[in-house]
């Protein structure tokens, strides 16, 4: 006998309208039996629900205390900057715009964070040059971090369960990059705790439609509240909401429900249109540049988003790219070589067993976690987008992704694991792969974000061909080292110079002693224009040939920072004299003689200073002593193959002792590597004009102009062509570019 089919919710019903004997066509109205969807949920008791709680606290409470164990990140003096200027803009109602001014970019984002921490340090009486005000800073990243698990793991509780709300709370929390960023990144975890406040209760919304309460409204208002008050591009979440209420109601009713149920369909709309507005408002209350003018502003700082193409040099694959023209696979790469394998592992599994994971789990609630994974990724992918720092500003999506994964490791559970013996073996398995990521957090706890996977053989294996520590965290450490060692210290009575590519986190970290410590900033490939005693150098904007080929730690080092036995900085003692120093100060009066002279003394006592090869190989061109250039030249290349001056001075060499063919293959070279570099664009134009060649003279000159519209010589350069080429006129033209430069250089 057939069993009576069990039923609940609304059942499919067929309306018709007009009587039997109209001559009108039936209108047909669908409702569809949708109950079977969202039975599937399994839901959390209260006591469960409780019980998550806690162990979300007690996570956070870890994460708030390793987080004070974290140094700065490279970008903390300007966000301190923006929540310092920021009670100015609110006690002047809007007058004071100082905030928008704070940092470069930075009136275009929310402030929600920057006003959180801002007011805590004002309750504690911190300043921003002390270390104590960033350590709150980073314990509300922590909350924010945790607020973010939080909302994951509720969510995947309505799915599967209490056991998936646990194995995702965890597999969340040993998820390196994840947890590390939760420690000091005060944007992209920020705005990832709302984008997933936001999914929750898009998914509740679309669940308890038509009649969703105030209570899941307001819930939403704040997740949209928290995204747009974090990161304009926080708008996203209304999207999605608007996308998933229209297509449930269309799969529910069918196009005919528009038309059919004003009433109903009032309900929908609402449920759109008063916690969009509502999240709106008050995220506009902490976005100054949004409240002082929305109609405008809202849209100006979509268009800087769309158009934003930071210039920065990344080490990806080995190879230092421009961060405006990323390969494709950049940040599928990056995520294939820093998710944890129990995550990489979940992923696979999520695409061998969808249709199992559909048909047992709710499928709407899988839609709409995979969408809000899949879809910013694919959008960026697709828009060409400039990146940088690995996947960080996609951290947004990686609760969500968690939330497929554990889907994933759940369902192999309830398929496999029908006996204790199998389950135990699911559990076992994915312990195993959640063991690497957990070690690493015990041997790392003060930098778990730059974590590495074994398929790309750890943090080691990573050396050289990725960036490690991008923004500057090991400084702390560094500094921590030098006073441990009795370098500088609070009774010191000299005074110690400090510099450093990071050197605002020096500046923090130094402050408590007194000004007996001075702290300059440098760049890497300028580390020896500056005088100072003792250098912090993490390896970002490092060529990766230079760290591969071994000369990384420096010969100079007295300290090396690693992580997981990888060296993430290095810490430099100057000599005395310090010979590098001086050749430096020789090229910038000029002395070559002096320049060289120092320059040599210092590649005997470090022969791995690729600076001073390069500045003897310019000394001597410029002492008109060509044929001895090379031989330091190449000696720099061979340590950095990517050093652009030495790739200049090696292509001058050639264009000057008539090697335009070996001149002409270098300074290409050096354009592939550094396609803003002028200085080749001019002596490849040099070389084309003297082989008569002309058109391509005057593209290389106008090249470097559209470059750097500063650089004299190119304009000098294009007059000359077209004066060879008889065309006065067009070279005055240039000529006359040139003298409202003041002569160029």
């Amino acid at each position: 006998m057939a069993k009576k089919k069990k039923s609940s919710g609304k059942k499919s019903i067929v309306r018709k309208s007009g009587r039997s004997s109209s001559k009108k066509k039936n209108v047909t109205q669908v409702d569809r039996d949708v109950s079977t969807f969202w039975n599937r949920d399994v839901g959390l008791e209260p006591s469960q629900l409780k019980f998550l709680r806690y162990i979300t606290i007690g996570l956070c409470l870890i994460m708030a205390l390793l987080s004070t164990r974290v140094g700065l990140n490279g970008d903390d003096d300007v966000q301190a900057n923006y929540s310092n200027d920021l009670p100015s803009f609110y006690t002047s109602f809007g007058s004071d715009t100082t905030c928008f001014e704070s940092g470069a970019e930075i009136k275009y984002y929310g402030a929600l964070f920057e006003l959180i921490t801002g007011a805590s340090n004002k309750v504690l009486g911190f300043e921003k040059d002390e270390p104590a005000y960033y350590s709150v800073r980073h314990i509300w990243n922590a909350i924010f971090g945790a607020i973010a698990m939080y909302f994951m793991a509720m969510l995947l509780g309505e799915i599967a369960g209490f056991r998936a709300a646990l194995l995702g709370l965890g597999m969340i929390f040993f998820s390196m990059r994840f947890l590390g960023h939760s420690f000091f990144n005060p944007k992209d975890i920020p705005f990832a705790a709302g984008y997933m406040v936001s999914v929750y209760y898009i998914y509740l919304l679309v669940k308890h439609m038509p009649a969703p309460g105030r209570r899941i409204w307001m819930g939403l208002a704040a997740g949209i509240a928290m995204s747009v008050g974090v990161r304009v591009g926080g708008v996203l979440v209304i999207a999605y909401l608007g996308l998933f209420l229209g297509l449930y109601f269309l799969y529910k009713y069918g196009l005919g429900g528009i038309f059919k149920d004003m009433d109903r369909l009032k309900k929908y709309v609402l449920s759109l249109v008063v916690p969009s507005a509502v999240g709106l408002v008050a995220s506009l209350l902490v976005w100054p540049y949004g409240l002082v003018n929305p109609f405008e502003n809202i849209p100006e700082s979509f268009e800087a988003f769309a158009n934003f193409q930071t210039a920065i040099k990344v080490l990806f694959a080995g190879e230092m790219v421009w961060s405006a023209h990323i390969p494709f696979r950049y940040i599928l790469t990056w995520m294939l070589i820093t998710f944890p394998i129990f995550s990489l592992v979940g992923l696979v599994g999520f695409l061998v067993f969808s249709r199992g994971i559909f048909t047992r789990f709710n499928p709407f609630a899988v839609i709409i976690a995979s969408f809000a994974a899949i879809f910013p990724i694919v959008y960026v992918l697709l828009k060409g987008s400039a990146l940088y720092d690995g996947w960080r500003h996609f951290l947004f999506v990686y609760p969500s992704i968690i939330i497929m994964v554990t889907l994933a490791w759940e369902y192999a559970l309830q398929r496999f694991g029908t006996t204790e013996k199998m389950k135990y073996v699911v559990f076992g398995l994915l312990g195993l792969t959640a063991l690497d990521s957990a070690l690493f957090l015990v041997r790392n706890s003060s930098l778990p974000y730059v974590y590495f996977n074994p398929t790309v053989g750890g943090i080691k294996g990573a050396t050289g061909d990725y960036e490690l520590d991008y923004w500057g965290a090991s400084v702390k450490q560094a500094i921590e080292w030098l006073d441990d060692e009795g370098i500088i210290g609070t009774d010191m009575t000299d005074t110690v110079t400090i510099t450093s590519n990071f050197s605002h986190a020096a500046q923090v970290y130094t402050k408590k002693y007194g000004g007996k410590v001075q702290v300059n900033y440098v760049r890497w490939r300028q580390r020896n224009d500056r005088k100072w005693d003792y250098g912090i150098f993490i390896n970002r904007f490092v060529d990766g040939s230079y760290i591969r080929n071994g000369y990384w730690p420096t010969s100079k080092t007295i300290h090396t920072l690693k992580a997981n036995g990888a060296p993430i900085a290095i810490i430099e003692k100057a000599d005395d004299p310090d010979f590098a120093y001086l050749g430096s100060e020789g090229i910038r009066q000029q002395n070559w003689q002096a320049a060289l002279t120092n320059y040599q003394k210092e590649v005997e006592a470090h022969p791995d200073n690729e600076l001073a090869w390069t500045g003897i190989g310019m000394a001597y061109l410029n002492l008109n002593q060509p044929q001895p250039a090379k031989a330091p030249l190449d000696k720099a290349l061979e340590i950095t193959p990517e050093n652009q001056n030495a790739l200049n001075f090696l292509g001058y060499y050639h264009f000057v002792t008539n090697q335009h063919n070996e001149a002409r293959t270098v300074l290409t070279r050096a354009i592939e590597l550094h396609s803003t570099n002028v200085t080749a664009m001019l002596y490849l134009g040099r070389i084309e004009a003297l082989a008569q060649n002309y058109p391509k003279a005057l593209e290389y000159a106008n090249d470097c102009i559209n470059t750097n519209a500063n650089f004299g010589q190119c304009y000098q350069l294009a007059a000359d062509v077209y004066d060879a080429m008889g065309d006065p006129a067009n070279a005055q033209a240039y000529r006359n570019a040139l003298s409202q430069l003041g002569g160029g250089r």
